[in-house]
Protein backbone atom coordinates (compact mmCIF):
# COMPACT_ATOMS: atom_id res chain seq x y z
CA UNK A 1 0.00 0.00 0.00
CA UNK A 2 1.31 3.47 -0.84
CA UNK A 3 2.65 5.60 1.99
CA UNK A 4 0.74 8.64 3.20
CA UNK A 5 2.42 12.07 3.24
CA UNK A 6 1.17 14.45 5.92
CA UNK A 7 1.25 18.17 6.60
CA UNK A 8 0.42 19.48 10.06
CA UNK A 9 -1.85 22.53 9.84
CA UNK A 10 -1.28 25.11 12.57
CA UNK A 11 -2.79 28.49 13.35
CA UNK A 12 -1.13 31.32 15.25
CA UNK A 13 -3.05 32.98 18.04
CA UNK A 14 -2.85 36.77 18.50
CA UNK A 15 -0.65 35.96 21.52
CA UNK A 16 1.90 34.37 19.18
CA UNK A 17 1.23 30.80 20.30
CA UNK A 18 0.81 28.15 17.58
CA UNK A 19 -2.24 25.88 17.82
CA UNK A 20 -2.45 22.45 16.19
CA UNK A 21 -5.57 22.44 14.01
CA UNK A 22 -5.40 19.22 12.00
CA UNK A 23 -3.60 17.32 9.28
CA UNK A 24 -3.60 17.37 5.51
CA UNK A 25 -2.92 13.91 4.10
CA UNK A 26 -1.94 12.75 0.61
CA UNK A 27 -1.96 9.22 -0.75
CA UNK A 28 -2.07 8.13 -4.37
CA UNK A 29 -3.04 11.69 -5.44
CA UNK A 30 -6.00 11.84 -3.06
CA UNK A 31 -5.72 14.72 -0.59
CA UNK A 32 -7.89 15.17 2.48
CA UNK A 33 -8.01 17.17 5.72
CA UNK A 34 -8.81 15.91 9.21
CA UNK A 35 -9.56 18.28 12.07
CA UNK A 36 -8.08 17.44 15.45
CA UNK A 37 -10.51 16.92 18.32
CA UNK A 38 -8.07 18.77 20.55
CA UNK A 39 -8.43 21.88 18.38
CA UNK A 40 -12.20 21.69 18.27
CA UNK A 41 -12.38 21.32 22.06
CA UNK A 42 -9.93 24.12 22.84
CA UNK A 43 -11.50 27.02 24.72
CA UNK A 44 -11.48 30.28 22.74
CA UNK A 45 -9.74 28.53 19.85
CA UNK A 46 -8.77 30.68 16.87
CA UNK A 47 -10.98 30.27 13.79
CA UNK A 48 -9.39 28.58 10.78
CA UNK A 49 -12.23 29.35 8.37
CA UNK A 50 -15.96 29.94 8.27
CA UNK A 51 -16.56 26.81 6.18
CA UNK A 52 -15.08 24.65 8.96
CA UNK A 53 -17.26 26.38 11.55
CA UNK A 54 -20.28 25.66 9.37
CA UNK A 55 -19.47 22.03 8.58
CA UNK A 56 -18.27 20.98 12.03
CA UNK A 57 -15.47 18.87 13.45
CA UNK A 58 -16.28 15.67 11.57
CA UNK A 59 -16.09 17.24 8.10
CA UNK A 60 -13.20 15.86 6.05
CA UNK A 61 -12.94 17.81 2.78
CA UNK A 62 -11.04 15.97 0.07
CA UNK A 63 -9.92 16.34 -3.55
CA UNK A 64 -8.06 14.41 -6.22
CA UNK A 65 -4.63 15.83 -7.21
CA UNK A 66 -5.69 19.30 -6.04
CA UNK A 67 -6.09 20.26 -2.40
CA UNK A 68 -9.47 20.70 -0.70
CA UNK A 69 -10.75 24.08 -1.83
CA UNK A 70 -10.05 26.16 1.29
CA UNK A 71 -6.38 25.14 1.24
CA UNK A 72 -6.13 25.40 -2.54
CA UNK A 73 -6.94 29.11 -2.25
CA UNK A 74 -3.74 29.60 -0.22
CA UNK A 75 -1.66 28.87 -3.30
CA UNK A 76 -0.80 31.19 -6.19
CA UNK A 77 -2.76 31.26 -9.44
CA UNK A 78 -1.90 31.55 -13.12
CA UNK A 79 1.45 33.09 -14.06
CA UNK A 80 2.57 33.20 -10.43
CA UNK A 81 1.70 29.52 -9.95
CA UNK A 82 3.79 28.67 -13.00
CA UNK A 83 6.79 30.58 -11.63
CA UNK A 84 6.66 28.78 -8.30
CA UNK A 85 6.11 25.38 -9.90
CA UNK A 86 8.98 25.79 -12.34
CA UNK A 87 11.33 26.92 -9.58
CA UNK A 88 10.51 23.93 -7.38
CA UNK A 89 10.32 21.44 -10.28
CA UNK A 90 6.79 20.51 -9.25
CA UNK A 91 3.78 20.15 -11.52
CA UNK A 92 1.45 23.10 -11.02
CA UNK A 93 -1.41 20.65 -10.57
CA UNK A 94 0.18 18.82 -7.64
CA UNK A 95 -1.03 21.18 -4.98
CA UNK A 96 -0.11 19.09 -1.95
CA UNK A 97 3.53 19.20 -2.99
CA UNK A 98 3.35 22.95 -3.64
CA UNK A 99 1.87 23.57 -0.20
CA UNK A 100 4.54 21.35 1.35
CA UNK A 101 7.14 23.59 -0.26
CA UNK A 102 5.49 26.92 0.54
CA UNK A 103 3.51 26.23 3.69
CA UNK A 104 6.08 26.74 6.42
CA UNK A 105 7.02 30.39 6.20
CA UNK A 106 4.67 32.75 4.47
CA UNK A 107 1.16 31.66 3.55
CA UNK A 108 -1.66 34.23 3.68
CA UNK A 109 -3.09 34.76 7.14
CA UNK A 110 -1.93 33.03 10.32
CA UNK A 111 -1.92 29.47 8.98
CA UNK A 112 1.11 27.32 8.27
CA UNK A 113 1.50 23.76 6.99
CA UNK A 114 4.52 21.88 8.28
CA UNK A 115 5.92 18.62 6.97
CA UNK A 116 5.49 15.55 9.15
CA UNK A 117 7.82 12.53 9.11
CA UNK A 118 7.41 9.26 10.96
CA UNK A 119 9.12 10.88 13.95
CA UNK A 120 6.94 13.98 13.95
CA UNK A 121 7.18 17.56 12.64
CA UNK A 122 10.24 18.31 10.56
CA UNK A 123 11.70 21.24 8.68
CA UNK A 124 12.97 19.05 5.84
CA UNK A 125 10.95 17.19 3.20
CA UNK A 126 9.31 14.01 4.50
CA UNK A 127 10.48 10.68 3.08
CA UNK A 128 6.92 9.55 2.46
CA UNK A 129 5.56 9.06 -1.03
CA UNK A 130 4.84 12.25 -2.98
CA UNK A 131 7.29 14.26 -0.86
CA UNK A 132 8.51 17.36 -2.63
CA UNK A 133 11.82 17.57 -4.48
CA UNK A 134 14.64 18.99 -2.41
CA UNK A 135 16.40 20.48 -5.43
CA UNK A 136 16.02 23.96 -3.96
CA UNK A 137 16.74 25.23 -0.48
CA UNK A 138 14.26 27.25 1.53
CA UNK A 139 16.60 30.21 1.06
CA UNK A 140 15.87 30.40 -2.67
CA UNK A 141 14.13 33.77 -3.25
CA UNK A 142 11.78 32.28 -5.82
CA UNK A 143 10.09 30.43 -2.99
CA UNK A 144 9.05 33.80 -1.62
CA UNK A 145 6.45 33.79 -4.39
CA UNK A 146 4.18 32.32 -1.75
CA UNK A 147 1.18 34.60 -1.88
CA UNK A 148 -2.14 33.72 -3.39
CA UNK A 149 -3.00 35.63 -6.54
CA UNK A 150 -2.06 35.93 -10.20
CA UNK A 151 0.29 38.91 -10.51
CA UNK A 152 4.01 38.29 -10.10
CA UNK A 153 4.91 39.41 -6.60
CA UNK A 154 7.30 38.71 -3.76
CA UNK A 155 6.66 38.63 -0.06
CA UNK A 156 9.40 40.88 1.31
CA UNK A 157 10.42 42.24 4.69
CA UNK A 158 10.38 45.97 5.35
CA UNK A 159 12.11 47.89 8.11
CA UNK A 160 13.73 51.30 8.61
CA UNK A 161 16.61 50.38 6.28
CA UNK A 162 14.26 49.44 3.45
CA UNK A 163 12.93 46.25 1.87
CA UNK A 164 14.72 42.93 1.54
CA UNK A 165 13.83 39.32 0.76
CA UNK A 166 13.15 37.66 4.14
CA UNK A 167 15.68 35.32 5.71
CA UNK A 168 14.77 31.68 6.05
CA UNK A 169 11.87 31.22 8.47
CA UNK A 170 11.05 34.95 8.51
CA UNK A 171 7.60 36.01 7.39
CA UNK A 172 7.37 38.92 4.98
CA UNK A 173 5.39 42.00 5.97
CA UNK A 174 5.14 43.67 2.55
CA UNK A 175 3.98 42.51 -0.87
CA UNK A 176 6.19 43.65 -3.75
CA UNK A 177 4.11 43.73 -6.94
CA UNK A 178 6.04 43.87 -10.18
CA UNK A 179 5.29 45.98 -13.26
CA UNK A 180 3.39 44.25 -16.03
CA UNK A 181 5.78 43.76 -18.92
CA UNK A 182 3.09 43.20 -21.54
CA UNK A 183 2.61 45.77 -24.27
CA UNK A 184 -0.17 48.20 -23.39
CA UNK A 185 0.07 47.57 -19.63
CA UNK A 186 2.60 50.20 -18.58
CA UNK A 187 2.10 52.07 -15.34
CA UNK A 188 0.03 49.46 -13.51
CA UNK A 189 1.86 49.86 -10.15
CA UNK A 190 1.46 53.64 -10.37
CA UNK A 191 -2.22 53.32 -11.25
CA UNK A 192 -2.85 50.96 -8.34
CA UNK A 193 -1.03 53.25 -5.93
CA UNK A 194 -3.07 56.20 -7.16
CA UNK A 195 -6.30 54.25 -6.59
CA UNK A 196 -5.21 53.30 -3.08
CA UNK A 197 -4.31 56.89 -2.24
CA UNK A 198 -7.68 58.09 -3.56
CA UNK A 199 -9.35 55.48 -1.36
CA UNK A 200 -7.32 56.65 1.64
CA UNK A 201 -8.20 60.29 1.02
CA UNK A 202 -11.89 59.35 0.80
CA UNK A 203 -11.84 57.59 4.18
CA UNK A 204 -11.45 53.95 3.13
CA UNK A 205 -9.09 51.82 5.24
CA UNK A 206 -6.02 51.30 3.09
CA UNK A 207 -2.64 49.66 3.75
CA UNK A 208 0.60 51.61 3.50
CA UNK A 209 1.89 51.53 -0.08
CA UNK A 210 4.74 53.12 -2.05
CA UNK A 211 6.77 52.69 -5.23
CA UNK A 212 10.26 51.17 -5.24
CA UNK A 213 12.90 50.31 -7.81
CA UNK A 214 13.23 46.50 -7.89
CA UNK A 215 17.02 46.71 -8.17
CA UNK A 216 17.10 48.46 -4.77
CA UNK A 217 15.68 45.40 -2.97
CA UNK A 218 18.49 43.07 -1.81
CA UNK A 219 17.97 39.36 -2.29
CA UNK A 220 15.77 39.42 -5.37
CA UNK A 221 16.52 37.06 -8.21
CA UNK A 222 18.65 38.82 -10.86
CA UNK A 223 15.85 38.77 -13.44
CA UNK A 224 13.47 40.35 -10.92
CA UNK A 225 15.95 43.02 -9.85
CA UNK A 226 16.36 43.99 -13.53
CA UNK A 227 12.62 44.52 -14.02
CA UNK A 228 11.95 47.75 -15.91
CA UNK A 229 9.82 50.33 -14.17
CA UNK A 230 8.66 50.74 -10.60
CA UNK A 231 7.25 48.03 -8.38
CA UNK A 232 4.52 48.62 -5.81
CA UNK A 233 5.22 47.76 -2.17
CA UNK A 234 2.07 47.23 -0.09
CA UNK A 235 2.18 46.52 3.64
CA UNK A 236 0.52 43.20 4.42
CA UNK A 237 -2.49 43.59 6.68
CA UNK A 238 -2.11 39.96 7.81
CA UNK A 239 1.18 40.77 9.58
CA UNK A 240 1.37 42.78 12.79
CA UNK A 241 4.20 45.15 13.67
CA UNK A 242 5.49 42.68 16.27
CA UNK A 243 5.83 39.93 13.65
CA UNK A 244 2.79 37.93 14.75
CA UNK A 245 0.58 36.84 11.90
CA UNK A 246 -3.04 37.99 11.75
CA UNK A 247 -5.39 35.43 10.31
CA UNK A 248 -7.46 36.26 7.25
CA UNK A 249 -9.52 34.50 4.62
CA UNK A 250 -10.84 35.55 1.26
CA UNK A 251 -14.55 35.53 0.55
CA UNK A 252 -13.68 32.93 -2.09
CA UNK A 253 -12.71 30.62 0.77
CA UNK A 254 -15.82 31.46 2.76
CA UNK A 255 -18.08 30.77 -0.25
CA UNK A 256 -15.95 27.65 -0.95
CA UNK A 257 -15.64 28.22 -4.69
CA UNK A 258 -13.44 25.87 -6.76
CA UNK A 259 -10.01 27.16 -7.73
CA UNK A 260 -9.80 24.99 -10.85
CA UNK A 261 -12.51 27.11 -12.50
CA UNK A 262 -10.92 30.53 -12.94
CA UNK A 263 -14.21 32.24 -13.75
CA UNK A 264 -15.86 30.93 -10.57
CA UNK A 265 -14.57 33.93 -8.61
CA UNK A 266 -16.67 36.11 -10.93
CA UNK A 267 -19.72 33.85 -11.31
CA UNK A 268 -20.51 32.38 -7.89
CA UNK A 269 -21.78 35.63 -6.34
CA UNK A 270 -22.86 39.19 -7.02
CA UNK A 271 -22.07 42.31 -5.00
CA UNK A 272 -25.31 41.92 -3.06
CA UNK A 273 -24.04 38.50 -1.94
CA UNK A 274 -20.76 40.07 -0.82
CA UNK A 275 -22.61 42.71 1.19
CA UNK A 276 -24.85 40.08 2.83
CA UNK A 277 -21.80 38.02 3.82
CA UNK A 278 -20.04 41.07 5.27
CA UNK A 279 -23.18 42.08 7.14
CA UNK A 280 -23.52 38.60 8.67
CA UNK A 281 -19.84 38.25 9.55
CA UNK A 282 -18.74 41.79 10.39
CA UNK A 283 -21.87 43.84 11.08
CA UNK A 284 -23.94 46.52 9.39
CA UNK A 285 -21.35 49.30 9.69
CA UNK A 286 -19.00 47.31 7.46
CA UNK A 287 -21.75 47.22 4.84
CA UNK A 288 -21.23 50.97 4.58
CA UNK A 289 -17.53 50.33 3.95
CA UNK A 290 -18.52 47.83 1.27
CA UNK A 291 -20.61 50.48 -0.48
CA UNK A 292 -17.69 52.91 -0.33
CA UNK A 293 -15.45 50.37 -2.05
CA UNK A 294 -18.00 49.62 -4.73
CA UNK A 295 -18.26 53.34 -5.49
CA UNK A 296 -14.46 53.49 -5.68
CA UNK A 297 -14.42 50.60 -8.15
CA UNK A 298 -17.02 52.28 -10.34
CA UNK A 299 -15.30 55.67 -10.39
CA UNK A 300 -11.77 54.41 -11.12
CA UNK A 301 -12.98 51.60 -13.40
CA UNK A 302 -11.75 48.58 -11.43
CA UNK A 303 -13.22 45.45 -13.00
CA UNK A 304 -11.31 42.99 -10.84
CA UNK A 305 -13.17 43.13 -7.50
CA UNK A 306 -13.98 39.41 -7.55
CA UNK A 307 -14.36 37.04 -4.59
CA UNK A 308 -10.61 36.66 -4.09
CA UNK A 309 -10.17 40.42 -3.76
CA UNK A 310 -12.43 40.75 -0.73
CA UNK A 311 -11.31 39.39 2.61
CA UNK A 312 -11.94 39.37 6.34
CA UNK A 313 -9.31 39.42 9.06
CA UNK A 314 -9.45 37.99 12.58
CA UNK A 315 -7.73 40.57 14.84
CA UNK A 316 -8.66 38.65 18.02
CA UNK A 317 -8.43 35.25 16.34
CA UNK A 318 -12.18 34.66 16.37
CA UNK A 319 -14.34 37.60 15.27
CA UNK A 320 -14.06 38.60 11.59
CA UNK A 321 -13.60 42.18 10.43
CA UNK A 322 -13.55 43.57 6.90
CA UNK A 323 -9.96 43.77 5.71
CA UNK A 324 -8.40 46.95 4.33
CA UNK A 325 -9.03 47.46 0.62
CA UNK A 326 -6.54 45.86 -1.76
CA UNK A 327 -5.91 45.07 -5.44
CA UNK A 328 -7.70 48.16 -6.74
CA UNK A 329 -6.55 48.83 -10.30
CA UNK A 330 -8.29 51.02 -12.92
CA UNK A 331 -8.53 48.13 -15.36
CA UNK A 332 -10.41 50.28 -17.88
CA UNK A 333 -7.10 51.99 -18.68
CA UNK A 334 -5.85 48.68 -20.07
CA UNK A 335 -9.12 47.07 -21.14
CA UNK A 336 -11.46 49.90 -22.16
CA UNK A 337 -14.47 47.60 -22.52
CA UNK A 338 -14.06 46.16 -19.03
CA UNK A 339 -16.97 45.98 -16.58
CA UNK A 340 -17.55 45.47 -12.87
CA UNK A 341 -16.90 41.73 -13.12
CA UNK A 342 -19.78 40.88 -10.78
CA UNK A 343 -23.37 42.03 -11.02
CA UNK A 344 -24.69 44.97 -9.03
CA UNK A 345 -28.43 45.47 -9.30
CA UNK A 346 -28.48 42.97 -12.15
CA UNK A 347 -25.83 44.72 -14.27
CA UNK A 348 -22.06 44.69 -14.67
CA UNK A 349 -21.96 48.02 -16.54
CA UNK A 350 -20.10 50.80 -14.72
CA UNK A 351 -22.30 53.36 -16.43
CA UNK A 352 -25.51 51.81 -15.12
CA UNK A 353 -24.64 52.26 -11.44
CA UNK A 354 -26.54 54.99 -9.60
CA UNK A 355 -27.31 55.47 -5.92
CA UNK A 356 -30.48 53.38 -6.35
CA UNK A 357 -28.34 50.46 -7.53
CA UNK A 358 -27.52 49.91 -3.86
CA UNK A 359 -31.17 49.44 -2.82
CA UNK A 360 -30.94 45.65 -2.80
CA UNK A 361 -27.83 45.80 -0.59
CA UNK A 362 -29.71 47.99 1.87
CA UNK A 363 -32.79 45.78 1.72
CA UNK A 364 -30.95 42.46 2.13
CA UNK A 365 -28.74 43.66 4.98
CA UNK A 366 -29.33 45.53 8.23
CA UNK A 367 -28.05 48.72 6.63
CA UNK A 368 -31.34 49.87 5.10
CA UNK A 369 -32.28 51.18 1.66
CA UNK A 370 -32.24 54.92 2.40
CA UNK A 371 -28.92 54.60 4.25
CA UNK A 372 -27.41 52.66 1.34
CA UNK A 373 -28.46 55.32 -1.17
CA UNK A 374 -27.13 58.09 1.04
CA UNK A 375 -23.84 56.27 1.58
CA UNK A 376 -23.31 55.81 -2.16
CA UNK A 377 -24.07 59.48 -2.79
CA UNK A 378 -21.73 60.61 0.00
CA UNK A 379 -18.93 58.26 -1.09
CA UNK A 380 -19.14 59.61 -4.63
CA UNK A 381 -18.83 63.17 -3.37
CA UNK A 382 -15.83 62.30 -1.17
CA UNK A 383 -13.99 60.66 -4.05
CA UNK A 384 -14.73 63.43 -6.51
CA UNK A 385 -13.53 65.96 -3.95
CA UNK A 386 -10.20 64.11 -3.74
CA UNK A 387 -9.95 63.14 -7.41
CA UNK A 388 -6.87 65.29 -7.99
CA UNK A 389 -4.86 62.82 -5.84
CA UNK A 390 -4.70 60.57 -8.90
CA UNK A 391 -2.64 63.19 -10.71
CA UNK A 392 0.28 62.52 -8.37
CA UNK A 393 0.61 58.96 -9.70
CA UNK A 394 -1.03 58.53 -13.12
CA UNK A 395 0.39 59.73 -16.40
CA UNK A 396 -1.28 62.82 -17.83
CA UNK A 397 -3.00 60.74 -20.52
CA UNK A 398 -4.29 58.19 -18.01
CA UNK A 399 -5.65 60.92 -15.75
CA UNK A 400 -7.44 62.57 -18.68
CA UNK A 401 -8.94 59.21 -19.69
CA UNK A 402 -10.31 58.47 -16.22
CA UNK A 403 -11.52 62.04 -15.69
CA UNK A 404 -13.40 62.19 -19.02
CA UNK A 405 -14.91 58.81 -18.22
CA UNK A 406 -16.60 60.29 -15.13
CA UNK A 407 -19.09 62.03 -17.40
CA UNK A 408 -20.43 58.64 -18.53
CA UNK A 409 -21.12 57.34 -15.01
CA UNK A 410 -24.59 57.48 -13.52
CA UNK A 411 -23.17 57.91 -10.03
CA UNK A 412 -21.56 61.16 -11.14
CA UNK A 413 -24.17 62.59 -13.49
CA UNK A 414 -26.98 62.16 -10.96
CA UNK A 415 -25.14 64.55 -8.62
CA UNK A 416 -25.43 67.44 -11.07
Amino acid sequence: MANTATLAVQLQRPTGEWVDVGELHSREQKNWFEMRDSYWNTAHRPVLGQIFEEKGSTWEPNAHVALPRWFSHLLPEGMLRAAVSDAAHISSKREFELLARLGEADLPGAVRARKVSSSGLTDVPASAADAVSDSLTNDDPLLKFSLAGVQLKFSVYGQDRGLTVPARGQAGNFVLKFPDGRAGFSGVPEAELGSLELARAAGIETPEAFLVTPGDVPGLEEWAARARGSALAVRRFDRRADGVRMHMEELAQIVNIPTAQDRAKYMRANFETIAVLIDALCGAEEVGQTIDRLVLNVLVGNGDAHLKNWAVTYPDGRRPALSPVYDVVPTVLYMPADDLGLNLNGSKAFEAVTSTSFDAIGRRTNYGVSAARARAHDATQRMLANWSVLGDFLSADALVTLTRRLGTLGLVTEQR
